[in-house]
């Protein structure tokens, strides 16, 4: 699976266009506002996983998908946001995306969409409290996707993500990042949807692997 280039799923016009879709009767139209507001929330300069190039991925996934999705929308709103507020460290980051979300579409979209985009931002927390719908799970499977891609793709992301806790020792980022990628590995199905376990599931526990053995490599 490979996700669209970056310039096509991040343009103004993609955003413009599902931000119009939403709006509610008589709702001003502040889109361009917003994108931008998102463009630079992901260039910060302590990013180096959870940048556009992220986001760029997952709705490249989330464009394979969406003819799947019960709600295709609110689906790809949650993907925009899900990652727009990002500090190292930081227990409460999702909860702040969902909550600029909340905020920028006050009085312009209708109160169901405004939950359930909130919903499935929160459901990237990956503790599974937030998986009540197929929705859920195609967000969860689209954040995890890069566990997914090839070896390369798959270790510089992994760099990336040592990069942005600079502030740990190796000892206790590894002993985080393994708890958290052997809970994924202790499920039945490392991806939770039929779609993405059937591309992605085989790829994504050999790149695992193949990172224990790397993280062993570095001690």
């Amino acid at each position: 699976m490979s996700s669209a280039p970056a310039g096509n799923v991040l343009g103004l016009h993609r955003f413009q266009a599902l931000w119009q879709r939403c709006l509610i009767a008589d709702a001003a139209d502040h889109s361009s506002y917003i994108h931008r507001r998102l463009l630079d929330g992901y260039r910060e300069p302590q990013r180096h996983y959870h940048t556009l190039a992220h986001i760029a991925q997952c709705l490249g996934m989330f464009d394979q998908c969406k003819s799947l999705a019960d709600n295709p929308d609110a689906l790809e709103l949650a993907v925009w946001f899900h990652d727009v507020i990002f500090e190292p460290g930081k227990p409460d980051n999702e909860k702040r995306s969902a909550d600029l979300y909340l905020q920028l579409s006050d009085g312009v979209h209708d109160a169901a969409t405004r939950g359930l985009v909130k919903r499935l931002i929160m459901a990237t927390l990956h503790d599974g409290a937030s998986l009540a719908d197929d929705d859920a799970i195609y967000m969860v499977d689209i954040d995890l996707s890069s566990f997914g891609l090839s070896w390369d793709d798959f270790l510089q992301d992994s760099q990336n993500l040592r990069r942005e806790s600079a502030d740990l020792s190796d000892a206790e980022y590894y002993r985080r990042t393994t708890s958290f990628q052997n809970c994924l590995l202790a499920k039945e199905r490392f991806y939770q949807s039929d779609y993405f376990a059937e591309r992605l599931e085989s790829q994504a526990r050999a790149n695992l692997a193949r990172y224990f053995d790397y993280i062993n490599q570095q001690a």
